[in-house]
Parts: structure tokens; C-alpha cells; sequence
């Protein structure tokens, strides 16, 4: 019996991307933290979609890693065009199925009806990306910038200024900028 994947929610689903995107992180000993399904299967727990980490298999990995892969240059295009040249053929290999689910608060597009396991988080990230882009265009996602970091994030700040990844990163960075002043 295949467990039931719990319904996705745009902006959880696309902290997942980031999440999947982030386990290559050059700063770690070894950068690569994806060398199983566990380690994104612990992500997807925090997350509370036990559902969904209960159906990746360690037969998945490789597809999860190509995953992670085609998703990651998105969090570094600096226009829609670009975007779309990356997302539109991801979009058609999972075949996404948009349909429209009704609740109490109203309707909602949900993408994967049906799908289980990695077709099902392909489905979700891949749905997330698309409507972040179609809200907010490359202006919201990013690639830290205090080298050698390459993390992806959502940039939510009021003011659209983000830089970094996280605290760390962006501490890093005024330090060193502080130590060039200085110099």
C-alpha cells in the first residue's frame, strides 16, 4: 500500500528546491551531503512531508541528484527568458497534470494528483519554481554571493535585497569586506 503524499504548498514546496538545491554546499566536508535518500528524506521530515520521504527509495538517488542538477541554475537566471529555457522542458518531461482541487478556502492548483515518490516531489518542485517565476519573475531567487558559497535562496524581504544564503554567509562576507578596508 502506497502511503498518501500530504498536499503541497507553493511556498513549502519551494523551500524543498532550495533545500535539494543546498545539499551541495561548498563550505561542508564533503560538499556533496546528498550521497543517499536519507539525507533529503531527514529534509522532507523536518518539513513535516513524512508521507512523500516514506516513498524515496535508495533507487531514487540518481534521479534526485539529476534533479537537484536541473534545478540549481534556476536560482541563478537573471530573466524570464533564461528561466523558461531552463524550466519549460523540466515542466514537459514531468508531465505535469494541473488540476484544480476545491476546499473550504476556496480552489487551488494541484499538480500531483496520482504521482508517488520522486514523481511526486519532481511534480511539486517543479510546480513551485514555475508559479514562484510566473509571481515574481528572477528577482526573488538567488545564488549567495559570499564566495565560495553557492547556495540557492528565496529572496523574502520586504525590501528585495537579500544576498546571502544565511547569517553565516553574509557574516563572512563583512568581514572580509571590513579586512579589505582595512588593508
Amino acid at each position: 500500500m502506497t502511503a498518501k503524499v500530504s498536499e503541497s504548498d507553493p511556498d513549502l514546496d519551494l523551500d524543498l528546491a532550495v533545500e535539494l538545491v543546498n545539499t551541495v554546499y561548498a563550505l561542508a566536508a564533503p560538499p556533496d551531503r546528498l550521497t543517499n535518500t536519507g539525507a533529503y528524506q531527514h529534509i522532507l521530515r523536518e518539513a513535516r512531508q513524512d508521507a512523500l520521504a516514506d516513498e524515496l527509495t535508495p533507487a531514487d538517488l540518481p534521479a534526485l541528484r539529476e534533479l537537484r542538477d536541473s534545478i540549481a541554475p534556476l536560482f541563478a537566471a537573471t530573466d524570464l527568458t533564461s528561466a523558461s529555457t531552463l524550466l519549460n522542458p523540466l515542466l514537459s518531461d514531468a508531465a505535469l497534470v494541473p488540476q484544480l482541487a476545491t476546499t473550504d478556502d476556496g480552489a487551488h492548483w494541484v499538480l500531483s494528483t496520482g504521482l508517488h515518490g520522486l514523481a511526486a516531489l519532481r511534480a511539486r518542485l517543479l510546480g513551485a519554481l514555475a508559479a514562484h517565476l510566473v509571481r515574481h519573475g528572477t528577482a526573488r531567487l538567488g545564488v549567495c554571493q559570499a564566495a565560495p558559497c553557492t547556495c540557492a535562496f528565496v529572496d523574502r524581504s520586504r525590501a528585495r535585497t537579500r544576498r546571502y544564503c544565511c547569517d553565516q554567509c553574509n557574516d563572512r562576507a563583512a568581514a572580509t569586506a571590513y579586512r579589505r578596508r582595512r588593508t
